[in-house]
């Protein structure tokens, strides 16, 4: 059996490398095939390492259209020639709501896993998908019900960050704080967020003089590239990979931006500073199209603001910084936090939901093997 797969950001990666590890146990003489990074790439081959150098925006794609195109294209004689099982495609919507028009064409079961937020944005999106694809999972509650309305084939089966992140892991009490910064996995975000994150440090410090940073890191290259680029005491810094998930329980509040991180962080019961910035045109058209009030995970699930947002121009060393004393300072209100965050993370289902995916996606294959 064949299986194709695109993902186009690190955590896509993430997810769909597990999945693929899953899949695979599950029928170890399944070939996988298609688009993600590092972590897909030891189990499939690769036709572009695109979650390498994710691209996000309304104008960064544009840039990018010749190599986006080129993708498409060769996908689309992957299909032809090769004709996969399924293409599962993971979240990335601007990208593979292409490969799944595509797919469909060729008579090739697409299900999408790890849907596109269309909750926050263009909620017609739900008809597109609705077009060209056969199953659905979500991996938020709320999903569910927004695709089931439209008709659409669905279904919430857990949340799979409660695969990957240890239960119960414990925080051990530092004498001195530690600070993670998260500023992104993508370069474009590293670039917005990284100076004005570790400025705020710097303005904690003041008060914890002996506070370190905890900064996660999806790859060596991009290590590279932060400690290449910037100016900051590097001894100061505990570079850990990004899955080392007992290392991140030990960070005592975390400035990060919004994405993913935001909903691991919570998982881990670790406070927060949500912080985003993005190109005024991204922003300008953001603003116009973005329908709910908050951006990060722990907000939205919780349906009011856990953790500060900071936005564009509301994210300042001083804004940051003053957020993150507070935090550290009252317990009060620090313990209060970590108590929604608790709660708002049983909103998330039960741990198993990588297993459960795979099977019901070999029972959707089920006639054609």
């Amino acid at each position: 059996m064949k299986i194709f797969l695109s993902a186009g950001d690190p955590s896509g990666d993430l997810h769909g490398s597990n999945l693929i590890k899953e899949i695979k146990r599950q029928k170890p003489d399944t070939e996988f095939f298609g688009f993600g990074g590092h972590l897909m790439a030891q189990y499939a081959e690769m036709l572009d390492p695109l979650a390498e150098n994710s691209i996000i925006g309304f104008w960064e794609p544009v840039k990018n259209l010749s190599r986006l195109f080129k993708d498409i294209n060769n996908a689309k004689r992957f299909f032809k020639n090769s004709k996969p099982d399924c293409v599962i495609l993971i979240d990335y919507y601007g990208f593979n709501i292409h490969l799944a028009a595509a797919a469909k064409k060729f008579g090739i079961p697409v299900i999408y896993y790890i849907s596109p937020q269309v909750w926050a944005t263009r909620k017609s999106r739900v008809y597109e998908i609705k077009k060209c694809v056969d199953k659905v999972f979500v991996i938020f509650p709320f999903e569910n019900e927004i695709y089931q309305k439209a008709g659409v084939d669905c279904e919430f089966l857990g949340h799979p960050l409660l695969d990957i992140i240890p239960a119960l892991l414990q925080h051990k009490k530092n004498s001195a704080p530690n600070i993670g910064i998260m500023p992104g996995s993508r370069i474009q975000e590293i670039k917005r967020h990284f100076d004005v994150f570790m400025e705020s440090f710097r303005i904690i410090k003041r008060s914890f003089p002996c506070s370190r940073i905890i900064m996660p890191v999806f790859s060596a290259e991009q290590k590279k590239y932060i400690t290449g680029n910037f100016q900051f005491d590097v001894s100061k810094v505990d570079f850990v990979e990004h899955n080392d998930y007992q290392k991140r329980s030990q960070m005592d509040i975390c400035i990060t931006s919004s994405g993913t991180a935001t909903v691991e962080n919570m998982i881990l019961g670790v406070p927060m500073v949500i912080g985003y910035r993005t190109s005024a045109l991204t922003y300008f058209i953001a603003k116009n199209l973005i329908k709910i009030k908050n951006i990060g995970m722990v907000n939205i699930l919780a349906k009011e603001t856990v953790c500060m947002e900071l936005i564009q121009d509301e994210m300042t060393p001083k804004s940051v910084s003053e957020e993150c004393l507070k935090l550290l300072q009252n317990k009060e209100y620090c313990g209060a936090i970590k108590q929604k965050l608790k709660s708002v993370t049983g909103k998330l289902g039960m741990p198993g939901s990588t297993k459960k995916v795979a099977q019901k996606i070999l029972e959707v294959l089920k006639p054609e093997f």
